[in-house]
């Protein structure tokens, strides 16, 4: 079975009451989820871009070649 390097880039957003932009940022490293009941809630995939991961073997015998 052949090995792939997946990379989502997904989005979260929603709104925080804080004192300051700083104290936003910070709530927010917490205040994420996937339910509707945080604050910070799941709101798009932007990509998903899959590689394939060569084994090391494939290296050595690409480096040999070489």
């Amino acid at each position: 079975m052949t090995k792939y390097y997946v990379q989502m880039m997904i989005e979260f957003s929603g709104e925080i009451e804080a004192d300051s932009k700083e104290q936003a940022e910070e709530l927010a490293w917490t205040s994420w989820g996937d339910t509707m009941d945080n604050d910070i809630t799941y709101d798009n995939v932007f990509s998903i871009e899959v590689e394939e991961v060569e084994d090391e073997e494939d290296e050595e015998e690409a480096e040999d070649e070489d």
